[in-house]
């Protein structure tokens, strides 16, 4: 909720920006820190994504820091407004400062031009410019955001003073602030004309006249231009002694032109950005507004901006005008600037038009000037195609495939960023299109389908017309060609229409790149991941990580690339795209590329610490699999068995043992490949170990004696200890106990031999877990304590989590209630704080097991243990659906 009634928070930017909490000022910190905080505070109320944010605070010339920058600035903000803090919110859509306009003077003034436009009233006009206090708007405050604002709040002030002379009775003294004004502003021809109009109807035509030549003057001097029709047009009027016509809009036949596009019936979905379009003030009397619609090809960007041009076109009642720049048209040539100056001057009905693109931009300027129009801007291909294309007054609708960053920096535009349909609108689509019948009758196949498209409306509305016909093919049969990749972009295409081609259209985007960004564009489609970082990509590309960024900003920009944070996604389409285009590259280079990235993955895994390692594989974890399957086809061999045996701790904490099998099946073929016997030896260790979380203790043993046999005769001694302890669990889940005892020995006695405490750590958890089982709780504690104290020597946070787990389940058993329950709680946030999921699943039974039955920490368990642990998940439900009944003691699976 917005603040109302007295503020707890004021602003003022029209001059030095402060901040007053009742009161009290605040100190709002740096340079950067003061240039975020403007940019929330002109925007109160809104939210600004981070993105938006930071082209706002560094505009063009973004650092790879920045983002990580911005969150440091926010923060100190939060800091700075103490008591009101909450007022400066964060969500996935980026930053609000939730105050009203009234509680910010520069929204407050925009406010009360807003409604002097709309009335018309003088004194509207006075009390507005009275909210002008002198002094540098914003000063203090650095950034492309501030130093646009301080332009625009500063026109805006000159504009309101001329537009009161307009309205107001003669007035000497308003005549002498129009003078006072020219110093500061000696080439606006707005103020000029209103100053010689009040000068003439004062009786001073001859100063009238003189501030008429030396505007004239100045123009051809600095310039190289005359002054624009209706300045000449007053100029004439006074020296014919006409103040009437004087005051008399510019040369234009009067007209309202209604260009709009007829509106999709099939238009589904996109309400929140219709309602960021469709806000009250959009059509403002003068008021110039600015969206820019950007987003990937075939979105809907289009039909976006025409369904909110026919929802606003009774607020814009002096015209509506569409024109198609096209920026991505491969058949018909880019607007110039000056081209589309010319067809916006004659919608608007301009009976001259000039020759020359500045004298072109200043008569379009004058003819919108205070109008209520809506102008769609359609196609643009950069910011250099639509600049001199922004009229006087009214709503803009810029749509582009390209974020434009130009426009919100300079001309304070408001982007709304298109995606994908939610997916029940594109079910709704596909069925508006191709039948409601067809999809009611085929669900499943349907939400594939759609799914398969990307969400976009382009490629369902494609696919749609293949389905449409009674001959065409069925739901099933259409998903079926879509699943192949390699079908995928020659099914969605229109024989008959290279504009209905998901793949002409990506294909124009591509084009229209440099030889950079095109280049880096085919080499993603060598990575068979779904994303990238910076990181990952100057690898991939053989680049820097600061020319890697660039390239991926670029590609991002171009609406190729959905950025989330840090990482990099290709949209499926365009992945499908990148991979066709790849096969350019020649055998080589993709072979080189992969081995690049291979390589990358291999460095980082190794460095990466225990306290990082689980989270890095998790946010990894899908590209690495991804890598490994096409290393294994690549004959890539060693990184296959590498990176998956580098995955095996991840796979431990987190579950998916099916997915994790399959993995290790492809890593073991190239193993198998390189001959590497203890490779070979590692992944049986992990295959038993993911058997055993399946409960199918007899494939583990057999696999894990595989693998100590593969061992015999070579210098492993950490890899057969694994095996040793991973193969005594296995057996003690058999309850075969007696046979665990001799693996269990051995292990312990070959990590005494290897004087490592983490291999001291794992032998003696291991021992103490079949201690445990066997009922020989002193002993099980005792060597769970000293193992405990060799994790903390190894710092192996992982393996103390799970030590700890250890410790709690023997005091508990000793009826040590208070000790287990301090070891529990221990173990629940390391494991919790690595990313571990299983031992903090584990930990939380203990915590529930050491209060009353069914409390929320056996629920919590249960949730972490569903898929890691099925026999520990059976004990949590047991234990939740017998209140007082304590379940089987059981030992863990290995961790």
């Amino acid at each position: 909720m917005l603040t109302n009634g007295p503020a707890p928070l004021r602003v003022r930017g029209l001059g030095p920006l402060r901040a007053f909490v009742g009161d009290e000022e605040i100190e709002l910190g740096p340079p950067k820190q003061r240039a975020t905080f403007a940019a929330l505070a002109l925007s109160a109320g809104t939210t600004v994504s981070r993105a938006e944010l930071i082209d706002r605070v560094w505009g063009e010339t973004v650092p790879a820091t920045a983002a990580g920058s911005l969150h440091t600035y926010v923060s100190g903000l939060r800091r700075a407004l103490g008591p009101v803090q909450e007022l400066l919110v964060s969500d996935r859509a980026g930053y609000t400062l939730r105050l009203g306009r009234e509680h910010v003077d520069v929204t407050r003034a925009e406010d009360e031009a807003e409604h002097a436009r709309a009335t018309r009233d003088a004194g509207a006009y006075e009390r507005a410019l009275r909210t002008w206090t002198g002094g540098t708007i914003l000063a203090g405050v650095p950034g492309p955001f501030a130093a646009q604002a301080r332009q625009r709040l500063g026109t805006l002030r000159v504009q309101l003073l001329v537009e009161l002379a307009g309205v107001a009775a003669p007035d000497p003294a308003l005549t002498a602030r129009l003078l006072a004004e020219i110093p500061a502003h000696p080439l606006d021809e707005r103020l000029r004309t209103a100053t010689m109009i009040a000068l003439h109807r004062a009786g001073r035509t001859a100063e009238a006249l003189t501030q008429f030549e030396d505007l004239r003057h100045r123009l051809a001097t600095g310039l190289g231009i005359s002054p624009s029709p209706g300045t000449q047009a007053a100029y004439a009027a006074i020296l014919a002694e006409d103040g009437d016509a004087a005051r008399q809009p510019a040369d234009a036949v009067p007209v309202r032109p209604a260009q709009l596009p007829p509106d999709r019936e099939s238009f589904v979905g996109r309400s929140a950005e219709l309602l960021s379009i469709v806000r009250p003030g959009a059509g403002a009397a003068g008021r110039r507004r600015i969206v820019l619609i950007a987003g990937a090809p075939g979105i809907g960007k289009t039909a976006l901006a025409v369904r909110a041009g026919h929802l606003l076109r009774d607020s814009c009642p002096d015209g509506q005008i569409h024109l198609d720049l096209r920026g991505y048209d491969p058949s018909r040539t880019a607007l110039t600037p000056d081209a589309a100056l010319h067809e916006l001057l004659v919608s608007a009905g301009a009976r001259h038009i000039p020759a020359g693109q500045d004298r072109r931009a200043a008569l379009w300027r004058d003819l919108t000037a205070g109008k209520r129009m809506l102008i769609i801007l359609d196609n643009a291909r950069s910011a250099d195609q639509v600049e001199d294309l922004l009229p006087g007054g009214g709503l803009v609708i810029v749509t582009s495939r390209d974020r434009l960053s130009r426009l919100a920096v300079r001309h304070d535009a408001t982007r709304v960023p298109l995606g994908a349909l939610h997916p029940d609108e594109s079910l709704h689509l596909l069925g508006t299109a191709a039948g409601a019948g067809r999809v009611a009758a085929e669900p499943e196949a349907a939400r594939r389908l759609t799914a398969l498209c990307d969400h976009s409306p382009l490629a369902i509305r494609i696919a749609a017309e293949r389905i449409a016909p009674a001959t065409g093919p069925c739901l099933d049969a259409l998903v079926a060609r879509l699943e192949d990749p390699r079908c995928r972009l020659d099914t969605l295409r229109l024989d008959d229409d290279p504009r209905s081609s998901v793949r002409d259209v990506l294909s124009w985007s591509v084009t229209a790149l440099g030889t950079g960004p095109a280049r880096a564009f085919r080499l993603l489609g060598v990575l068979p991941g779904t994303s990238v970082t910076r990181h990952t990509a100057a690898a991939l590309f053989g680049t820097t990580t600061e020319q890697a960024g660039s390239l991926l900003d670029t590609l991002s920009a171009s609406s190729l690339l959905e950025q989330d944070g840090d990482r990099f996604t290709m949209p499926e389409l365009s992945r499908a795209y990148a991979a066709e285009l790849s096969r350019d590259l020649g055998t080589p280079q993709r072979q080189a590329a992969l081995s690049r990235i291979l390589s990358w993955y291999r460095a980082t895994l190794a460095v990466t610490g225990d306290r990082d390692r689980l989270r890095w594989c998790a946010e990894h974890r899908a590209d690495l699999v991804a890598l490994i399957h096409a290393a294994g086809q690549a004959g890539q061999h060693t990184a296959a068995a590498e990176l998956t045996a580098g995955l095996g701790d991840h796979f431990r904490a987190t579950g998916r043992p099916l997915e994790w099998l399959d993995l290790l099946r492809v890593a073991m073929r190239s193993a198998e490949a390189t001959g590497d016997r203890a490779a070979r030896a590692v992944l049986l260790h992990h295959s038993g170990i993911a058997y055993t979380r399946l409960g199918r203790h007899d494939v583990a043993v057999r696999q894990l004696t595989r693998g100590l046999e593969l061992l015999a005769g070579t210098d492993h001694p950490s890899y057969r200890i694994g095996l040793l302890c991973s193969l005594t669990t296995a057996l003690r889940e058999m309850r075969a106990h007696d046979a665990a005892r001799g693996p269990a020995a051995e292990a312990l006695t070959l990590a005494g031999a290897a004087g490592t405490d983490e291999h001291l750590a794992a032998a003696l958890r291991n021992r103490a877990e079949l201690d445990l089982a066997r009922g020989r709780r002193p002993e099980a504690v005792r060597n769970a304590l000293t193992g405990l104290a060799h994790a903390r020597a190894a710092r192996r946070r992982t393996l103390e989590a799970a030590l700890l787990v250890t410790v709690g389940r023997v005091r508990l058993g000793l009826a040590q209630r208070a000790a287990a329950r301090e070891a529990f709680a221990a173990a629940r946030r390391i494991s919790r704080d690595a990313g571990d999921h299983l031992h903090e699943g584990r930990a939380l039974f203990g915590l529930a097991r050491c209060r009353e039955p069914g409390t929320g920490p056996a629920r919590q368990a249960l949730a972490r243990l569903a898929e890691l642990d099925p026999g520990g998940a059976a004990e949590v439900r047991a234990f939740l659906a017998g209140p007082g009944i304590e379940p089987v003691r059981r030992s863990p699976a290995a961790a």
